[in-house]
């Protein structure tokens, strides 16, 4: 008995300093894979704008802008509390509420308008554009949430010929025709980290001196034109108004 007492001790002691198992992040293995991007029946109500699909992304994000109001938020003086320089229509206004509508019809959900004030359409716009500028699907996979179709983004650029590549905010300084995503309402989303949690993504339109200005649906329940700052070097940091994640790399001709 004397011989187990300092055997039992020392097995204590290794399970003392043994270390703690850590819980997982959550992963897209763990969630499961995506699949395939489904098929669609939904077309584009006009051609594109132009022969460049990228020029056609930025074009017909002005263009909404201008249908909805030209609504301008600007985050360079107040990161959480962008100053409204410009009102625009609001979701709840019978055009923008039909309007809304075609948006969410791009992504399979045509019961779905502006009306719907609790259900954000942010994910459903950025489809619409993208399609409406005649990017093929194999290229990119329309969503209702944003995470998602980045997530298909970042599968897609592992292979050859990608015309979108998330980067991270310190690979990639944003260009006209990029994507600027954030996580949202608390979420984690990063690109080491495709939870498939809440997101938001615009349309770089502009970039200036100190300053990118990009295009999104259901900002502030209007399309928008937000005002970010850029750092002296030109690349988009977290802001607590937008905690930024990546910006996606836009290679279409």
């Amino acid at each position: 008995m004397r011989r187990l007492i300092p055997f039992v001790l020392l097995l204590l002691a290794a399970s003392a300093c043994a270390p703690v198992p850590q819980q997982a992040k959550p992963t897209t293995a763990a969630l499961g894979p995506l699949g395939p991007c489904p098929a669609s029946s939904w077309k584009p109500e006009a051609p594109p704008p132009t022969a460049s699909k990228k020029t056609s992304m930025v074009l017909l994000a002005v263009a909404e802008w201008f249908r909805f109001g030209s609504q301008t938020l600007d985050f360079s003086m107040n990161s959480t509390k962008p100053q409204v320089e410009r009102q625009g229509l609001q979701e709840g206004d019978a055009f923008a509420s039909a309007r809304v509508h075609d948006y969410w019809e791009s992504v399979g959900r045509p019961n779905l308008s502006g009306d719907n004030h609790e259900v954000p359409w942010s994910a459903a716009f950025i489809s619409w554009d993208i399609e409406s500028a005649g990017v093929p699907r194999d290229q990119f996979c329309p969503d209702s949430r944003h995470t998602i179709y980045v997530e298909h983004m970042a599968d897609r650029a592992q292979r050859p010929g990608a015309a979108f590549i998330p980067r991270r905010l310190d690979e990639r300084k944003p260009q006209v025709g990029d994507l600027i995503c954030a996580s949202r309402a608390g979420g984690r989303t990063t690109l080491d980290n495709l939870d498939r949690g809440p997101g938001h993504c615009d349309i770089v339109v502009e970039v200036r001196p100190g300053e990118v200005q990009a295009i999104g649906g259901n900002v502030h329940d209007s399309v928008s034109r937000s005002v970010f700052p850029l750092d002296e070097s030109g690349f988009l940091t977290p802001i607590s108004g937008r905690p930024f994640f990546t910006v996606i790399e836009n290679r279409l001709p």
